[in-house]
Parts: structure tokens; C-alpha cells; sequence
């Protein structure tokens, strides 16, 4: 079993080793979080060249065989080579330095995964099934975005303002108040918050 959790890898050391389309996944995921992230690879797929395009200086593209010293001080690898020993011995560099790794191909090498998820700023959900059944992750995923399309942050940041409000004063009811808010689209939702504040 993997812990579900959290992580800050704001301006973190990231590196994923591997040049094609899983390294690729895993590199925009990373930097769409705000992580530094470091790609090896002997070979790239033109898809890094949109990833350095829109995030400039957070990717560096290396072009070379993996060496134990890419990883150094890394907060995070992800070994995503076509290569089962190569990607063996990334794992065995990284618990022999500390450093947290995800071998794409081998769930028992690897000491994090990376689930399915959903960004919607300050609202992520996650969906794992383990490394079993990535299929079934990404139609759970395809599901819950469908049925949270209407949220982004200025509603969720919304509902921050009103639950302070609600908390601070209004000493009954909280719970009736918080529910109902879920309940209203976003110009209600305004209209209620303006209604809280006495506008």
C-alpha cells in the first residue's frame, strides 16, 4: 500500500529519465506543480520541445545516458526509461542516496506512484488503483471531471470567503449554511455572499 499524500515541490529538484512519452507525462505533470524538473535521455520526443517552450527555464533537457550523478540532491526521480536495467539501477542509486523514486515499470521498485489526478487549482482530486488498473483510474478521472466541469478556483476561493463568514458569525445552523452552498451555481453563490456580508 501506498500513504496518500500532499507534496510542495515548488522550485524542487525534480528529474525524469526517459526522453519519451511516459517521461513526457511525467515532466509536464511536475511542472504544471511548479517543480524544477531535469529530463535525461539519449533520445527526446519533439513533444519536450512544447514543454521548454511554455515553461522556459523549470525544464533542462540533457542529452545523455543516465550517470548516478543527474540525481544528485534530487528531491523526486521517476526512472521512465525503455530500459528494465537501467531503470533497476536507478533504483538502487536512489535508495542508496535517500531520494524518493518512481520506476514506471516496476511498482515494486518504486517508493511513490503517481496517480491519475485532476487540477482545478485549489482543488485536486487523485485517483489510484495501485498501479493495477490505469484504465480504470483514467475513466474515474474522465468521470469526475465531468461532473465537477463548473468548478474552478474563483468559486472554490468563493466558498472559502463564505465558510469564513459562516464561522466567525453565525453560531448555529453552520452546517445547514455550508450545505446550501453547495447547492447554489456560481451567480447564486455570489448573491448569498453578498447577502452574508450584509451588501
Amino acid at each position: 500500500m501506498f500513504y496518500p499524500i500532499m507534496l510542495d515541490i515548488e522550485d524542487k529538484k525534480i528529474v525524469v529519465i526517459g526522453g519519451g512519452n511516459v517521461g513526457y507525462r511525467k515532466a509536464k505533470n511536475f511542472l504544471e506543480f511548479e517543480g524544477k524538473v531535469i529530463v535525461i535521455s539519449s533520445h527526446f520526443s519533439d513533444k519536450f520541445c512544447e514543454l521548454k517552450d511554455k515553461y522556459g527555464k523549470n525544464i533542462i533537457l540533457i542529452e545523455d545516458n543516465y550517470k548516478k550523478e543527474y540525481i544528485s540532491n534530487g528531491f523526486l526521480v521517476v526512472a521512465a526509461t525503455s530500459s528494465e536495467h537501467i531503470n533497476r539501477q536507478i533504483a538502487i542509486d536512489c535508495n542508496d542516496e535517500g531520494i524518493l523514486c518512481n520506476i514506471v515499470d516496476s511498482l515494486e521498485s518504486s517508493e511513490f506512484i503517481c496517480p491519475s489526478f485532476i487540477n482545478k487549482g485549489d482543488l485536486v482530486l487523485s485517483i489510484s488503483t495501485m498501479g493495477k488498473c490505469p484504465f480504470l483510474s483514467k475513466r474515474i478521472r474522465l468521470d469526475l471531471e465531468k461532473k465537477y466541469s463548473n468548478i474552478n478556483s474563483e468559486y472554490i476561493n468563493l466558498l472559502g470567503e463564505i465558510r469564513n463568514i459562516i464561522i466567525s458569525d453565525y453560531s448555529y445552523k453552520k452546517e445547514e449554511l455550508l450545505d446550501r452552498c453547495l447547492k447554489l451555481g456560481n451567480e447564486e453563490l455570489e448573491d448569498f455572499y453578498k447577502q452574508l456580508k450584509g451588501e
